[in-house]
Formats: C-alpha cells, structure tokens, sequence
C-alpha cells in the first residue's frame, strides 16, 4: 500500500490537468485539499478539491460527491460541479473535482471576526433563513446534507442580506425523513454558534429563544418537523422585540 499522503502542499504554478494552474490553497480536511485555480485559457478562477488517496483508493467517495452534486445543481445554496481531473502527487494518482470558486468565508471564521465572537440576534436569524430556505430546496429534491454545521457553510454579505454556499456533501446512504430532520438540528446548531454558543448571552430575544428550543431535539423536531416549517416560521412569527 503506498504511503499515506498528508499533504500536497501544491505550489502556485502547478498544472492540474491540462487546463488549470494552482493560485492558492484555500484549506483542507480529513478528505484533502482545496485550492484556488485559474483556467489557463479564459483566466476564469475555480476551485479543485483534491482527494487524499488513502481516504478514497477507489475514487467513491469524490464520484458520489461528484453525482450528488450534479443532481442538486439547480440549488442555488449547493456549489455548481463542473467536471474532474486527474493528478500525480509523489508517485500516486490523486483525484481532482472541479467546481465554482465562491466569494466569502466559512461562516465559523465569520462569526469569530464579530465582536464577542457572536452575530447580532436579528442578524443570525437573518442567516438562519437563508440557510433554511437553501435546505429546504435541497429536500424539495428529495436530497439531504445530514452534516450541517458552520464550518460546511460558506458566507458572503451581498448588500442588506446574504449569500450561502454549502459544501462536503458526503454519502450518507439513500435520503429519509430522519436525515432531513438532522439537517433540521444542524440548522439550529448554526443559529446557536451564530449568537455565540456556549458564550452567548444569558438574555435573548423571545424569538430567539423559542426557535433555539433549548436545544433540545424533540421539542425542536416538534415545532419544526420539516425544514419548510423552520424557514415559514421564520417568515411569518410575530412581536419583533428582536429588531
């Protein structure tokens, strides 16, 4: 078995493929690597994640990655797939996905920039919608995510709102109720870390409060049983104290 890659740590330059150019890196995880990349043609910015091979020997993974997608491709929240590539890293065949480049951030780095590393109330239920709404277009399709949480989200303030992204949709196994309902709970985890976790403040908001549900996830199950009634509640609740 070859040895294990730990890091590819590309330099700017490199060629993927024959149409790109390593720009930067842009991060990693427990599967690789991601790095922004230029189309030597058109000078149009992408971004390649590239997958360790000891971590997908037979390139499973990163082709259901690749197909689920592609089936979600109409989702404005999912990033767009484009197509894959093949690289030699140190003597190993490494599998490419290439995919849109999308401005912003993880919203982890986001929230941690906000003073007391915490977002405004009307601003994190604000978040929460889009994101709401962004899963709720996911499960209209019959698809989940099932591993929601703000380091799998990407953020980009556009004017008054905000943009979001959400990445590394692995293969859970076939869609069912239970996995949209744990997209559910990670929504609301994304709201808790967004009003600071466990350093949020002790007072918030009814509003707020009420849709945090104390964490709790039956009684959080049982006021949203579906990402559809989390995103409608979010439109329509009354008594803004939270403005």
């Amino acid at each position: 078995m070859a040895n294990p890659i730990h890091g590819f740590n590309l330099k700017p330059g490199r060629r993927i493929g024959a149409h790109y150019e390593v720009e930067s890196r842009l991060g990693e995880g427990v599967e690789g690597e991601v790095y922004r990349v230029r189309d030597r043609v058109t000078g149009i910015l992408r971004a390649a994640k590239l997958y360790r091979p000891e971590h997908d020997p037979k390139r499973r993974r990163s082709i259901q990655h690749a197909q689920k997608l592609e089936s979600l491709r109409d989702c404005p929240i999912v990033l767009q797939y484009f197509h894959s590539e093949t690289l030699t890293v140190r003597g190993q065949s490494v599998h490419v996905l290439i995919s849109e480049l999308c401005p912003g951030e993880p919203l982890k780095r986001w929230i941690e920039r906000h003073r007391g590393k915490r977002a405004d109330p009307f601003v994190a239920l604000t978040v929460l919608h889009r994101l709401a709404a962004g899963l709720e277009d996911i499960h209209n399709t019959g698809e989940y995510h099932a591993d929601v949480h703000t380091e799998n989200v990407l953020i980009h303030p556009r004017g008054i709102g905000f943009n979001l992204k959400l990445i590394d949709f692995y293969p859970w196994g076939r869609p069912s109720r239970l996995k949209m309902q744990q997209d559910v709970l990670g929504a609301i985890a994304v709201l808790h870390d967004l009003l600071g976790g466990a350093r949020r403040p002790t007072t918030l908001p009814p509003e707020v409060t009420w849709v945090l549900a104390g964490k709790r996830t039956e009684r959080i199950l049982e006021r949203f049983p579906t990402m559809a009634a989390l995103r409608h509640h979010l439109e329509t609740f009354s008594g803004p104290t939270v403005f």
